[in-house]
């Protein structure tokens, strides 16, 4: 049975598109809640508008706006190992300009913008770690992205992972923007409201303008939370 979707402005990446975690996150809710899914984003996606979705024979769902396919989603494996959480990687100091630059047109994403206020967007302020190919990003969940059961939605979660790939996937010094193409993750655990967490993002491979970084939400305790593998493309 079709569905009409619609992702509001406030759920940004860029300005005007969907921030790629967050949509991801939807999308999977409806292929399977608990098991792996992998997203594919084809296109930029639309804010405040009606999108159509369809879920195919196979049990995939795709995502389109008029007749231009926008996602697709389809249940998936997840063979990833995240690194385990270390001591150092948690007292790890969070340098002031950590996150989204406040010139770009990612300071007001949903995700990673430090223009966006506490309780509206998720705040997860990464940074790359030195000498090393991993990004780490503090997260607090926050009271408004919980639902009844006083969680943290999974569509939320899945926008927290999304972020730290890209700090941890792009060389420092290429200032080159990129967007999400791809992600296959899982929800383990949702944390509670209040709890704090460490997002640990860390370089996988790169292929032409393609990028690969895996990612793990955790509590401060040491609890996985959830997990991703992402693509990202460079833009030219």
């Amino acid at each position: 049975m079709d569905q009409t979707i619609v992702i509001d402005r406030r759920f940004n990446g860029p300005r005007l598109s969907g921030n790629g975690g967050y949509v991801a996150g939807l999308l999977a809710q409806h292929v399977d809640p608990r098991g792996a899914v992998e997203v594919t984003l084809r296109a930029g996606v639309p804010l405040d508008t009606p999108l159509r979705l369809r879920r195919g024979d196979d049990g995939s769902y795709a995502l389109t706006d008029g007749g231009q396919l926008v996602c697709e989603a389809r249940a998936a494996t997840l063979d990833l190992q995240p690194p385990e959480l270390q001591p150092w990687m948690i007292n790890a100091p969070v340098a002031p300009d950590a996150g989204s630059d406040t010139d770009s047109d990612f300071h007001w994403c949903f995700v990673c913008g430090r223009g966006r206020a506490v309780g509206d967007g998720l705040r997860v302020f990464g940074q790359r770690v030195a000498g090393k190919p991993m990004s780490l990003a503090p997260y607090r969940a926050h009271q408004a992205h919980a639902e009844a059961d006083g969680r943290i939605s999974p569509a939320h979660l899945w926008g927290a992972l999304d972020c730290p790939g890209a700090w941890a996937a792009q060389d420092a010094d290429d200032t080159r923007p990129s967007l999400t193409g791809r992600m296959t993750g899982q929800v383990l655990h949702r944390p509670a409201a209040g709890k704090d967490c460490l997002v640990v993002g860390w370089r996988i491979g790169a292929e032409g303008r393609k990028l690969y970084a895996g990612t793990a939400l955790y509590t401060r305790a040491g609890t996985l939370c959830a997990v991703a593998l992402t693509t990202w493309i460079v833009l030219a």
